[in-house]
Parts: C-alpha cells; sequence; structure tokens
C-alpha cells in the first residue's frame, strides 16, 4: 500500500521536491518520469560539454547524454520511494566539496565546471549523478531491508551447520552455493596448485587471499565453524577451515555463499515507473535497449 500510495500522489510531495522532479516544469524537456520533468534538452547539452573535457575518444552523443541522466533520475527517485532521504543542497554541494578533493584530473574538473557555468548547471548534471549513483550502490549493498532474503538463507545454512549437518548438504537445503578453497600468504610451486596455473609454474600471490586469511581463518581452528556470516559487497558466506599449514602459508576451507541481490532484481521488483521520452527516434532506441537494470524499473513511452 505504501508504493501505491506514493506512486499515486498527484501533488509536489516533499520526497520528490527533494530529487528534483517537483519544481515547475522547465521548458525543453527531453524525458518525464511519472509525468515530471527529469531531463530537458539543456541538460543533455550541458553533460555533452561535459564530457568532450575528457578529450577525444569521449562518450558525448546525445544518446549517451539521455541514458545517463534518465539512469540517474530513475535510481533517485526509486530510493526516495524506497524511503531513503534526498539530496539536498548542502548534499550537492558536500559532494562538490568531495569531487574537489579526490579529483585526479584538476584540469579536466576545471573544463567542466567552466562549460557547466554557472554553478547550478555544473551541480544538477555532474554532481547530482555522481552522488546519484554512490548513494544506490551503497543502499543496494548494505540495506538491511534489501539483503534481507540472501542475509535470511545464509543464517538457515549457518544454524543447519551449528546443527552437524555437513555444509554442503546444508547449502543444498538452503538453495545455495558451495565449495572449497585453498587461499596461500605466498606462492605456491606444489604441482597440484601450479597446474591451475597453467602447469609448472608457480600460483601468483593473491593480496586479497592473505586479507581474507588474515581477517577471517587465522583465529581459527581446523574444524571450526565461523561463528557469524562473512558479508562483503557481493555476498554472504560462511566458512569452515579443514587444514591451516602454517609453514607453507596455506589455508584450507569451505564455504556456503548467498549472493546479493543485484541492481537488476532490485529494480525489478519496483513498481512500474512512466518513462516519457520526448523525441520519437530516442525512444525507438532506448525501447530496444536489452539488459539494463534501471530500464528494468520503467515502462517507456
Amino acid at each position: 500500500m505504501r508504493w501505491a500510495l506514493l506512486l499515486a500522489l498527484g501533488g509536489c510531495a516533499s520526497f520528490l521536491s527533494a530529487a528534483g522532479l517537483c519544481a515547475s516544469e522547465p521548458a525543453g524537456a527531453a524525458a518525464r518520469l511519472d509525468g515530471r520533468a527529469a531531463v530537458t534538452e539543456g541538460d543533455l547539452s550541458d553533460w555533452q560539454a561535459a564530457q568532450a573535457c575528457y578529450g577525444e575518444g569521449a562518450l558525448t552523443s546525445r544518446r549517451a547524454a539521455l541514458m545517463r541522466l534518465v539512469e540517474a533520475a530513475i535510481a533517485g527517485k526509486a530510493m526516495l520511494l524506497a524511503g531513503r532521504a534526498g539530496i539536498s543542497d548542502s548534499d550537492l554541494s558536500a559532494e562538490a566539496e568531495r569531487i574537489d578533493r579526490e579529483t585526479r584530473a584538476p584540469e579536466i574538473l576545471a573544463c567542466i565546471k567552466k562549460a557547466l557555468a554557472p554553478r547550478e548547471r555544473y551541480l544538477r548534471v555532474f554532481v547530482r549523478p555522481t552522488l546519484v549513483e554512490s548513494r544506490l550502490r551503497a543502499f543496494l549493498i548494505r540495506d538491511p531491508g534489501v539483503q534481507a532474503g540472501p542475509r535470511g538463507r545464509i543464517e538457515k545454512a549457518l544454524s543447519r551447520a551449528r546443527k552437524g549437518v555437513m555444509m554442503e548438504n546444508a547449502a543444498k537445503e538452503a538453495g545455495l552455493a558451495y565449495s572449497s578453497s585453498t587461499y596461500s600468504l605466498a606462492p605456491s610451486t606444489d604441482a597440484d596448485t601450479a597446474a591451475r596455473y597453467g602447469g609448472g609454474r608457480a600460483a601468483p600471490w593473491s593480496p586479497f587471499e592473505e586479507d581474507f586469511i588474515r581477517r577471517f581463518l587465522q583465529e581459527l581452528k581446523p574444524g571450526t565453524l565461523r561463528k557469524e556470516p562473512i558479508e562483503t559487497d557481493y555476498d554472504f558466506r560462511i566458512v569452515r577451515l579443514l587444514h591451516a599449514d602454517g609453514v607453507r602459508g596455506r589455508w584450507t576451507f569451505e564455504s556456503v555463499s548467498a549472493a546479493k541481490i543485484s541492481q537488476e532484481e532490485w529494480f525489478k521488483s519496483l513498481p512500474k515507473m512512466k518513462l516519457e521520452i520526448m523525441d520519437e527516434e530516442m525512444r525507438a532506441w532506448i525501447k530496444s535497449i536489452q539488459g539494463n537494470p534501471r530500464l528494468a524499473a520503467a515502462e517507456i513511452r
């Protein structure tokens, strides 16, 4: 009911205003989202001008501009409807300051700011989409509601493993992936390991494997199941240490993993937004695109 109520609102509710979707409609709308101007022709021109600052080979087409800005508009509204806070002017200013501090290409950034002067255009077309993307990624990765399904399945498998069920069987019961692996702190010359990397040459040392060993395996005794699931940006995982060889720096373990809900899965789960593309040729092009996660949440008109 909450989704239906929010989508049915005809007035300019504060959560839509925060997304920049409720001001009086600018002239020259290129795309509307649920009846409100989301991208203007001016936005398209500004985005193209900004991209031109990256030099020869930069993607500056009108199609690319429309897609990038439409994706940001869909993502921004989706998060608002999911109950996330909107983007305020202070948020945009803080993000602009972060970009200033962290940029590795100050000349390009200066070019973009000049092309998108005054500052309001820069904040709208360059800073806002950047902030939307970073917030979306953090939201999808960490939000307990979004990832409740995978977390519940991995906790079920962990509970079964604690009761003595074999890890592989616990994985099958929960519909999850099972694997066994050996991670090393140093390159290995063992024939069986080296064969995995082309035969006869040492397996490469992996900083990821070292970090995983030090954070999650070294504290365990062989045969011990880790008490809590491991959460990464991509999955939830439970592990049991099988064997530790301190001399050769090798740890063998078994694991059960539950992949996190992907962008595409989440956007497909949302009520459809009505996306109107004003230009007929552009509309036909966008309709022909397959596999874009954002467009999965839109009914294109």
